[in-house]
């Protein structure tokens, strides 16, 4: 009678089991790898259409702004500098995030600012009017069967709206035409002013003047010990400490003058080192690494050469057990992103004392050596040192420290 295996015992899988069950899971992993991969790729796709699209919203919100300060500038004739102003803006902002403009002649060009007469009077450039600016950009796609569906591209759709803040307006009885100052406003790395920058030095900062009303004349103060810039877009500064600025405009016309600011807050340069010390300067080893990077690091990240591995650790240790020199590296990395510094370490090999082979013999079968130079392996026989010597080029004396893994020349035993 054929017994029944106990209960609770379970029967291992026999070898074809295990490997029915190993090719299965390689199949399936075949057939889901293929979506994987899809799903990564449509995730790229709209993460680039989604980034895309808030960046199209600060190009219209600036835009609208200048098309606010500059509410005749669309006028009649119209101003074709700053027209010129707004095109160049947007286009250079569109560039830099692979935006494409709707064509017209062949070149990429932005629909110009819609103003509203909010007042009701028939004019659309008094304070209290509107100006608006209404962008798309059109985005490729890169997913397959993503483009069979929505197409080769998606185009997305930015409006911003900003008040007239100044203008020029007619009025009756006692003279002409009368205006108003100019109103000044700018911006720095594409942030409108009053806001606030911040950076490591040294911190470079892209100014652009979009005051409104008409200025003629433009004074930038930058507060950092350089001097003023007449310049309507006196483009890149460098702040080259830290510290905190306070960089003013103030624009002008034959009406008058007003002012914009904006701060700057400069943090002091990230800097990376470290320093080492060895338990022996030959291998085997312990290096003792001691971090000495500036404060404020949010993570830190080790090699300690080629095939020695890696570490997070602030400060680490690291056994070295060949001899050589590494390349050891230190990445930290800061809230304005990472910085590494590289240096060597070196280590000789192990030592080990020469022996004497005085009045030993090469093998039981010679007789004793007594200074004469040869060549070849000295015996472990029963008269002979312990161990194998390979006797070579390298000339050394008795008794005297060798790296263990050279090879000597007998010469003076």
């Amino acid at each position: 009678m054929r017994s029944l295996p106990s209960p609770g015992i379970r029967r291992r899988a026999s070898s074809p089991d295990r490997h029915r069950r190993r090719g299965q899971s390689l199949v399936e992993f075949a057939i889901v790898l293929p979506i994987l991969l899809l799903l990564t790729l449509i995730a790229l796709d709209f993460g680039r259409v989604y980034l895309g699209w808030i960046n199209l919203q600060s190009m219209s919100r600036i835009a609208a702004n200048l098309a606010a300060n500059n509410p005749t500038a669309w006028q009649g004739g119209g101003d074709a500098n700053v027209q010129a102003k707004y095109q160049n803006q947007i286009r250079n902002d569109a560039a830099a995030t692979n935006c494409k403009l709707p064509l017209s002649g062949g070149v990429q060009t932005a629909p110009g600012p819609v103003f509203a007469d909010t007042g009701g009077n028939g004019a659309t450039d008094d304070i209290g009017d509107s100006a608006t600016v209404s962008l798309s950009c059109t985005f490729n796609l890169i997913t397959p069967g993503i483009k069979n569906i929505v197409g080769g591209s998606i185009t997305v759709s930015a409006s911003s709206v900003f008040p007239v803040k100044s203008g020029m307006t007619a009025t009756s009885g006692g003279g002409g035409a009368v205006g108003s100052a100019p109103n000044a406003a700018f911006t720095g790395n594409g942030t409108l002013a009053p806001s606030t920058l911040s950076g490591a030095a040294p911190f470079t900062v892209t100014f652009r003047d979009t005051s409104g009303g008409n200025p003629t004349g433009w004074s930038w103060n930058f507060n950092d010990g350089s001097p003023n810039s007449p310049l309507q877009d006196p483009l890149d500064h460098t702040f080259t400490n830290p510290g905190t600025y306070i960089v003013v405009l103030t624009a002008t016309n034959s009406l008058g003058s007003s002012t914009a600011s904006m701060g700057i807050t400069v943090t002091a340069p990230s800097t990376v080192d470290f320093t080492y010390s060895l338990s022996s300067p030959n291998a085997p080893s312990i290096a003792t690494f001691t971090n000495n990077s500036s404060p404020g690091a949010t993570a830190y990240a080790w090699t300690f050469g080629a095939g020695e591995g890696t570490s997070t650790q602030q400060s680490p240790t690291h056994t070295y057990n060949t001899a050589g020199t590494y390349s050891v590296t230190l990445t930290v990395t800061y809230p304005t992103g990472p910085v590494s510094v590289t240096k060597s370490v070196t280590l000789g090999s192990a030592l080990c004392t020469v022996p004497s082979f005085n009045g030993v013999k090469r093998n039981s079968a010679q007789a004793v050596y007594t200074g004469a130079s040869f060549t070849g392996t000295v015996s472990s026989g029963p008269n002979a040192p312990n161990g194998n010597f390979t006797i070579l080029s390298q000339s050394v004396t008795a008794n005297s420290q060798y790296p263990c893994n050279g090879n000597i020349t007998v010469n003076n035993p």
